[in-house]
């Protein structure tokens, strides 16, 4: 067998299949890491949940024994209004000093990368146990053709599971991160009088109007929890994440949406946090017009938060895999975003840790996205002492 890529070439051809969600899908991501997996000498199958929406399941089964995951994500957010900004071709890696820029190169397909070539190591080496790589489509978007139907499936099999999200904010390795927010995406619908403007005095408050008292309030509210997370968790509310209304001058506007979005933490409930949310509403708006609430469908209207058991004995094994790789132990904390944690814990019921991986989640979503150099290479260590760690050998 040839030997195997470097962890940097690896990602770079990762970077260079288009897999833009909202956009191509993941099919040809998928094609091409089965492919890989499989010339490796790996069992890989690709699991397809909907037209081009395609997973990879690549397995490695040294006999009876521990059973880990690792996971990422195949998809990347589009690379939209941004193209502008971007330095260099976001589908083609390059390297400036330690620093490797492309497209979804924090997130995640380093991770994914460095997470092929560890099990690969692994395999050479292991004596029981079974790991198993759990690469995802449609994270970017809530995951509903990715790991919400691999878990309704019962497709995904494992005693607890890695997720290779970005782990450094503003410094690689910044914490190992064991809660997985969650979200409620929703609209505030206003509606009111249409007419002329120069009778705005006479007519109802205008909906846009309405829309700014909403935004107000939105952004000033700090919703409940009514229990503890493992580790400190706030929620974060994104009030006016867009606005829509208003016809043209002269017309005094009768309707306006607000969208909003909120970050949920354990112990926050959907219809507490309705209640909250319609309370506020109801000081903050005129009575003059009518509004309501809408969920946006499917996992983005909401998506419940999750987190690890600090007790599994998965957490022990990454923490002693980052001493032994990092040279230090990390601090435990709360992802800002969500992951496929929230799948494979509440649907799966599998323990995850939310996230460990190379890359800064501050880069990602946005233009000039990149990965340390250095970090690809220390993830493929730390991925692979980890297996070793949880599954021994």
């Amino acid at each position: 067998m040839t030997p195997a890529p470097s962890v940097l070439d690896l990602t770079r051809q990762l970077v260079g299949i288009d897999s833009q969600n909202p956009g191509t899908g993941e099919r040809d991501i998928a094609k091409f890491t089965c492919d890989y997996a499989a010339q490796r000498g790996m069992e890989a199958q690709v699991v397809e949940t909907a037209e081009g929406r395609c997973n990879v399941l690549v397995t490695i089964d040294a006999g009876p024994g521990p059973r880990l995951g690792l996971s990422g994500h195949l998809d990347t957010k589009p690379i939209g209004d941004a193209l502008p900004v971007w330095r260099t071709d976001p589908l083609e890696l390059t390297v400036d000093g330690d620093l490797a820029y492309g497209l979804g190169s924090s997130d995640m397909k380093g991770a994914v990368a460095a997470m092929l070539l560890a099990a690969e190591r692994w395999a050479g080496r292991a004596s029981r146990g079974r790991l198993t790589l759990v690469l995802t489509a449609d994270e970017e978007a809530g995951s509903e053709h990715g790991a919400k139907e691999l878990s309704r499936r019962g497709l995904v099999d494992a005693d607890a599971i890695v997720i290779g999200e970005p782990s450094g904010i503003s410094e690689p390795w910044e914490a190992l991160y064991v809660v997985s927010r969650g979200i409620c995406c929703f609209e505030v619908v206003i509606e009111g009088t249409q007419g002329h403007s120069g009778l705005s005095e006479q007519l109802p408050t205008s909906a846009t109007v309405a829309a700014a008292r909403a935004t107000v309030a939105l952004s000033g509210f700090r919703p409940g929890s009514t229990a503890p997370a493992a580790v400190d968790s706030r929620p974060t509310v994104n009030a006016a994440v867009r606005t829509e209304g208003g016809v043209f001058y002269g017309v005094h506007p009768g309707n306006a949406v607000v969208s909003c979005d909120i970050r949920t933490v354990p112990g926050m409930e959907r219809g507490a946090l309705e209640r909250e949310v319609r309370a506020l509403l109801a000081d903050a708006l005129p009575d003059d017009v009518a509004w309501d609430l809408r969920y946006v469908p499917g996992s983005l209207g909401w998506m419940e938060p999750a987190e690890l058991d600090l007790a599994h004995p998965v957490l022990g094994a990454a923490q002693r895999a980052c001493r032994e790789v990092l040279g230090r132990e990390l601090p435990l904390a709360a992802y800002p975003g969500g992951t496929d944690a929230t799948h494979f814990i509440r649907i799966a019921g599998i323990p995850s840790i939310t996230a460990l991986g190379p890359g800064w989640l501050s880069v990602a979503h946005g233009p000039n996205e990149c990965v340390g150099v250095g970090q690809l290479d220390e993830a493929v260590l730390l991925y692979d002492r980890l297996a070793h760690a949880y599954l021994g050998g």
